[in-house]
Formats: C-alpha cells, sequence, structure tokens
C-alpha cells in the first residue's frame, strides 16, 4: 500500500486574501459624511440627509476641526431650511458665521453669511437678512466673486421686492442676470428671469410676464432642472388664464402636472391639476372638467397624499 505524506497529498492552500483598507482619517471620513448628506438631498430624502450632515458636523466637534464644522454646520442649516425649520436653520448659520469670523477665513465667511442671510429671509426677518446680504456683497465684491455677486443681487432683490420696493428689486434682478449670462449660470440665469416675471405679474404686465417666464422654462430644460420645469409651466398656465387663454392655460397645468407627478411631487401635482380644472372651467367642457376631477380623485387615493 502506498502512502504518501500529509503534506505531499493535502490540496494547496488557497491563496490568501489581500489585506483589508487601512481605515480612512476621521476628517476623510466627515467629508464622506457631508457627500452622503449631499446625494441624499439630490434624491430628495431630507431626513437622510439631515442624518448624515449632523454626524459629519459631530465628527468635526470630536476632532476639533474648524473648518469642517463650518461646512458641516451651513449643510445642517440648509436641511433644517428645507424642512420648514427656519429657526433651527438661522441658529446653525449664526454659529457658522461666527467661527468663520474668529477664523478669519474669508471664503467660508462669504458661505456662511449667505446661508445665514438666506434663513432669515425665510424667517421673515427682512433687516436682519438685508443687512447680512449686503455684507456678504461687499465681500464677494472684495474677493472677485461675481459668481457670488449675481447670488447676492439677486437675493437682495427678492428683499427688496418683499418690501414693495419694485422699481430696486427690478435694477437689483438685472444686474445679477447680466452677470449670470457672462458666467453661464444658466440655473441662476433662469431664477433672474422667473423674479422679473414675477415683478411684471405684480404690476399686471401679463406679456412681459410671460415672456420672462418662457425664457426661464428654455434656460430650465437646458439646464436640466426638472422641478423648476414644472414650475415654469404652471407659472405659464396661470399667466395663459390671466391674458384670456384658457386653453393655452389648460395645456400648460397639464405638462405641469405631468412633470411634478413623475417627480413624486403629488402636492405640486395637486397645484398644478387644480389649476387645469379652472381653466377647463372658465371654457365650460364638461367632459374636461370630469377627465380632470377623476384625476384630482385617483391622486387623492395615493398613499403619499394620505
Amino acid at each position: 500500500m502506498a502512502l504518501c505524506l500529509l503534506s505531499a497529498c493535502a490540496s494547496p492552500p488557497p491563496p490568501a486574501s489581500p489585506p483589508p483598507p487601512p481605515p480612512k482619517p476621521l476628517a476623510e471620513q466627515g467629508e464622506s459624511l457631508r457627500r452622503q448628506g449631499d446625494r441624499s438631498l439630490t434624491r430628495g430624502d431630507v431626513a437622510r440627509a439631515a442624518e448624515a450632515y449632523d454626524a459629519a458636523r459631530r465628527m468635526a466637534e470630536s476632532l476639533d476641526d474648524t473648518k469642517g464644522l463650518i461646512a458641516a454646520l451651513n449643510d445642517v442649516g440648509r436641511v433644517a431650511l428645507r424642512r420648514g425649520d427656519a429657526p433651527q436653520a438661522v441658529s446653525s448659520h449664526e454659529r457658522a458665521v461666527l467661527l468663520a469670523r474668529q477664523l478669519g477665513a474669508p471664503d467660508l465667511m462669504l458661505e456662511s453669511l449667505t446661508a445665514l442671510a438666506t434663513a432669515e429671509h425665510h424667517a421673515g426677518s427682512l433687516q436682519e437678512a438685508e443687512r447680512r446680504y449686503e455684507e456678504a456683497l461687499d465681500l464677494a465684491q472684495q474677493r472677485g466673486d461675481r459668481s457670488a455677486e449675481a447670488t447676492l443681487r439677486n437675493n437682495l432683490g427678492l428683499v427688496r421686492q418683499a418690501r414693495g420696493e419694485g422699481e430696486q428689486a427690478a435694477q437689483l434682478f438685472r444686474q445679477a442676470l447680466a452677470l449670470n449670462q457672462a458666467l453661464g449660470n444658466l440655473e441662476s440665469e433662469a431664477s433672474n428671469h422667473v423674479n422679473l416675471g414675477m415683478l411684471a405679474e405684480a404690476r399686471r404686465d401679463y406679456e412681459a410676464a410671460e415672456r420672462e417666464y418662457e425664457r426661464a422654462l428654455e434656460l430650465d430644460k437646458t439646464a436640466e432642472q426638472r422641478m423648476e420645469i414644472a414650475a415654469d409651466l404652471q407659472r405659464l398656465g396661470r399667466i395663459a388664464e390671466r391674458r384670456g387663454y384658457p386653453d393655452r392655460g389648460l395645456t400648460y397645468s397639464e405638462r405641469a402636472y405631468r412633470s411634478y407627478l413623475a417627480q413624486g411631487a403629488f402636492a405640486q401635482a395637486r397645484s398644478a391639476l387644480n389649476q387645469a380644472v379652472a381653466c377647463a372651467r372658465k371654457m365650460e367642457r364638461p367632459g374636461e372638467i370630469a377627465r380632470l376631477e377623476m384625476e384630482l380623485n385617483r391622486l387623492a387615493s395615493l398613499p403619499s397624499m394620505r
């Protein structure tokens, strides 16, 4: 009987597994958390974004990483504003501004001031928001940051608009528009056109408003800004109805409805559909009214609308 030694007859050992990658430095993990929050926010998952941003904030605080903490605080504030919690947004951005001022970091100061002014604006503190916007605008001009300057001029225009200072608002919107056109910032340029359209609509110059909204729609389509495309369509539907063209209003409103619905924005979809119903009623089209009301009922039955 032929016997063999175990070492000679055994199967060869499996190849060794590669060693696990070394753990990321904690500061890098904080950046990864912020990127995770950005991705969640892009998908519309505000709750997960808030969790990721707050985890990044805690990581930065544990490391005494002031720059990382300022960035995370601004993220926390922005997502709080997205949830409608303006007081928390203001609190987070105020802390970011204080830290950026202490650090002497003009880039972080500009970002934090702009975010704080926006939160104060949403909270209805127009005087405070205006003061912050103006401080940030001075800083943007000192740094030659024309993109930030355009944003700040647009936002100052919104403050003036809220105060009823239409001419000053229009001037600021046009200044922002010129800057964004020169920079090729399509999304921001579209916003400037929308704001000019709102001013025109407020003074009942519906033809001018329609031109501004049409241009905004062109730009938003080029930039593939889907929610803004839907909003532009709804604005055009409203203007068409006010100009005495309910048939065009119906078409635009239904297009806005379909766009919102495809994006899962059910509350906005319902608003656009109600606008379409109003246009159909103005034209006295029972069949269209019945069809649209059936669609409204179907929309109300969706789980997300309960």
